[in-house]
């Protein structure tokens, strides 16, 4: 079973909040996250690096292509759940949990449904896509070489000093306002030792498995009762919303694969609608190129930070809701 660590954690977790059990996750889902920033952030070194800023200006085309999609996932919490178009719009565009819900307090549509709906089309596409894509699609051969070349032995105490360095560098992202900072300034981090060469330690497949059960129970914690209360027909529009986002992205992905020659696995999940750390892991657990994954991804967060508003109202004056 594809990502089988975090989806059993997710499962597992899910289905005892579900029982109205509380399960706090807390500060280790921190943690979890600079781990997955360090594992993830040490496959990139500087001909990949290359490669990526060879792909910027399709990475961008993509990420507002990718925005522009929210346009179709919004109508069906219109139709559905009866919201008015603004808040149907952050629900329905793909930028992150913690993004949007900060883009619906800022814009004084109600957060707690934009985070509803996130939530739940993020679980979709966890469940959704792992398996799809690993029935679908071979591993990437040259990727798992890649990693399996990087594997070098690390002491305990210098894989400590470095986790701790990890924190430090997301403390700073934290300070400096950089979003979801518990894993992209710990990435940026080991991207910048990596690319340089200057990598001193590499985070065992034990702890990123670790993090990926942290993750899953992070996810499966929020399906309480009371998280669904009153919300039917939102929870029923999430996941029409969510299908047929997932569907649109997996077509626009193989699309972009075919023109442009990237491969098809790190098309599919750099355009998933789904977030960076889920999607991130996803890639490596299937062996696609964690590198392009994440430039998506990145590329993607910037974007929903500069152009969500102007995209919005764009959408509203051509009247596309």
């Amino acid at each position: 079973m594809p990502l089988a660590w975090l989806l059993g954690a997710l499962f597992a977790t899910a289905g005892l909040a579900a029982t109205g059990r509380e399960i706090e996750v807390g500060i280790s889902r921190h943690y979890a996250l600079v781990i997955l920033g360090l594992g993830l952030g040490q496959s990139f070194t500087a001909p990949v690096l290359a490669a990526l800023a060879g792909n910027l200006p399709l990475l961008f085309v993509c990420s507002a292509a990718t925005m522009a999609t929210g346009i179709v996932g919004a109508r069906a919490y219109t139709r559905i759940a009866g919201l008015d178009p603004k808040t149907a719009f952050f629900c329905g565009v793909p930028g992150g949990v913690v993004l949007m819900a900060i883009h619906a307090q800022r814009s004084g549509i109600s957060e707690s449904h934009v985070t509803l709906a996130q939530t739940i089309r993020l679980l979709v596409v966890v469940v959704l896509y792992p398996p799809l894509i690993a029935y679908l699609l071979p591993p990437d051969a040259a990727q798992l070489a890649q990693e399996a070349a990087m594997i070098q032995p690390t002491t305990l105490t210098t894989l400590i000093m470095w986790c701790c360095a990890g924190l430090g560098a997301a403390q700073v992202g934290k300070t400096i306002g950089l979003p979801n900072p518990w894993m992209l300034a710990p990435c940026v981090f080991a991207i910048t030792l990596a690319s340089l060469g200057a990598l001193p330690a590499m985070v065992p497949d034990g702890l990123l498995i670790a993090g990926q059960i942290v993750l899953g129970v992070s996810l499966g914690s929020r399906m309480t009762p009371a998280f669904f209360r009153g919300s039917h027909k939102l929870v029923l529009a999430s996941l029409a919303s969510s299908v047929s986002l997932s569907a649109l992205l997996l077509a626009l992905g193989a699309l972009v694969s075919y023109g442009s020659g990237l491969p098809m696995s790190a098309s599919l999940l750099g355009m998933a609608p789904g977030g960076m750390p889920e999607m991130t892991v996803t890639a490596h657990a299937l062996g696609a190129s964690v590198p392009l994954v994440l430039g998506f991804h990145l590329v993607r967060v910037v974007l929903s930070n500069l152009l969500i508003e102007p995209t919005w109202k764009l959408a509203r004056a051509m009247r596309l809701l």
